[in-house]
């Protein structure tokens, strides 16, 4: 299942909403509040057919939804809770950082949002990472890190040292018939821990996760004064498609927007 495609059970796409917007949840608690109409004897009740929502599916319906969306790679069970089932491999990749410390970078999970959200918001106050900072404040104000809808794909990998996470890559791809072959990522690490190809390995992981969905092209925005990252992506492959001048405006200046892409079957 690379993309996200409509049910043909409403019940089922119901389910499968609530996971999505909570990002982790146990099942008791979808049943209770995914509401369904009540069944009615062959007399009409006093209110009229059409009642509104208001009763939770039996254990045994909600059991056979579930599994079923479990079945055709929907949703998963993890630790108790339902999630979304995002089609990647759960695979770690270790970075050696010193002879002490190794970091791991593995698909993020609903449980790393804070972590994250964390990183992201002090790397794009650092860097002036205006996309980075718009990011975080998604999350945060969702309080969903990953996302797998009608509206797209948003997936997150995460490098962490002792469960703490020091890095994130993050890629986001729109459904739409003109752009559904583009993906817009962001990616950064915590300065104390750059200089080991976690950068380089986080990178990797999501251009790989991009070409299994069949995009193409993959693209994000830095201020001009980030240097180091624009270099970072040129000697990657990446190329510069254009500059927006005084795009930002950082500590009473304005600073030009770089725009650059890589394209996935070059």
């Amino acid at each position: 299942m690379g993309r996200f495609e409509q049910f043909e059970h409403d019940r089922r796409r119901r389910i499968y909403e609530y996971v999505e917007s909570q990002g982790a949840v146990e099942p008791e608690t979808v049943r209770r509040n995914v509401l369904v109409t009540p069944e009615t004897s062959s007399k009409p009740a006093r209110s009229g057919p059409n009642l509104p929502p208001s009763t939770p599916m039996s254990f045994q319906e909600f059991r056979d939804h579930v599994s079923t969306l479990e079945r055709e790679g929907y949703l998963t069970e993890r630790d108790g809770r339902l999630r979304v089932a995002f089609p990647m491999t759960e695979d770690e990749t270790t970075v050696e950082l010193d002879d002490e410390t190794e970091a791991t970078v593995r698909p993020a999970r609903q449980e790393d949002m804070d972590g994250i959200v964390d990183v992201v918001e002090s790397i794009a106050a650092e860097d002036a990472y205006a996309v980075a900072r718009r990011l975080a404040d998604q999350v945060a104000r969702e309080d969903v890190l990953l996302r797998h809808n009608e509206g797209g794909n948003r997936v997150f990998f995460v490098a962490t040292v002792d469960d703490e996470a020091i890095g994130w890559l993050h890629v986001e791809a729109v459904s739409s018939p003109m752009m559904d072959h583009t993906a817009e990522l962001t990616v950064g690490v915590l300065e104390q821990y750059r200089g080991h190809g976690l950068g380089s390995t986080l990178m990797e992981r999501g251009l790989d996760w991009a070409r299994e969905q069949g995009l193409r092209k993959v693209y994000q925005s830095l201020p001009a004064t980030n240097e180091q990252a624009i270099g970072f992506l040129e000697d990657a492959g990446w190329s510069v498609e254009s500059t927006r001048e005084g795009h930002y405006h950082v500590d009473d200046e304005l600073v030009d927007e770089v725009q650059l892409a890589v394209w996935l079957d070059e």
